[in-house]
C-alpha cells in the first residue's frame, strides 16, 4: 500500500473493478510512512489520508490490514494469510488467522521497492542499517537510531537522510560516497 499500490487501487476502484488492497503491516501507506516526501502538491500524509478516505468511500473496494500474500498459483488464483487475533490477548470468538483464497480477474503486484545494500567488511555488525531502516526508526518510530553516525552511501538520497538525522538532533559525522560525480 506504498504510493503505486493505492494508486492502482484507487484507479481500479474509481473504474468500478472490485479491489482488495492487502497491506502487509498495520498501517497502510508503505515506505511514505517513513520517507514522507509532497504527492500532488501535498504532504506524503495528507495524500495518504485523502486517497484513504477515498478508497474507504468506495463500496467495491475491501482495504485489509495486516495480510501476507503467500503465493500466486495458477488461474489467477493467490493466498493470503490475515493476521486476525495473533497480535491481540486471545479471545473464544476470535481467530488468530484467516487463510483467504482470492480468484481476481486482474492483479497488480506492487510489493515496494528493496534498497540494495552497500557491501563492505563488517558490515552485518550491530549498529550497522540500512539507510531506509535509519528513515524507519526516525520517522515512523520516533526512535533514533544512535548520538553519532556515519552514512556510506552511492545515492544522493543520502543528503535527505541526513538532513533528517541532524533535525532530530543526531550528529552527522560524515556521509562517505564513493562515486566520482557525487554531489558536494
Amino acid at each position: 500500500s506504498g504510493p503505486s499500490g493505492l494508486m492502482a487501487a484507487l484507479t481500479a476502484g474509481r473504474s468500478g473493478a472490485d479491489v482488495i488492497l492487502c497491506e502487509e503491516s498495520h498501517a497502510f501507506g508503505g515506505r511514505l510512512l517513513s520517507d514522507g516526501g509532497v504527492i500532488g502538491g501535498m504532504p506524503a500524509g495528507e495524500w495518504l489520508a485523502q486517497v484513504l478516505a477515498e478508497l474507504e468511500a468506495l463500496p467495491n473496494v475491501r482495504l485489509m490490514l495486516r495480510p501476507s500474500v503467500t503465493g500466486a498459483y495458477d488461474h489467477a488464483t493467490y493466498g493470503a494469510l490475515e493476521r486476525v487475533g495473533l497480535h491481540k490477548p486471545a479471545r473464544p470468538n476470535l481467530p488468530r488467522e484467516c487463510f483467504w483464497r482470492i480468484v481476481a480477474k486482474h492483479a497488480v503486484l506492487a510489493s515496494g521497492a528493496l534498497e540494495r545494500p552497500v557491501a563492505f567488511p563488517d558490515n552485518d555488525r550491530p549498529g550497522i542499517m540500512m539507510a531506509s531502516a535509519v528513515r524507519t526508526y526516525l520517522n515512523r518510530y520516533g526512535v533514533s537510531p544512535g548520538k553519532r553516525v556515519t552514512l556510506f552511501a552511492n545515492t544522493d538520497q543520502a543528503r535527505a537522510t541526513a538532513r533528517e538525522l541532524i533535525t532530530a538532533g543526531v550528529t552527522v559525522a560524515a556521509i562517505i560516497d564513493p562515486r566520482p560525480d557525487a554531489s558536494a
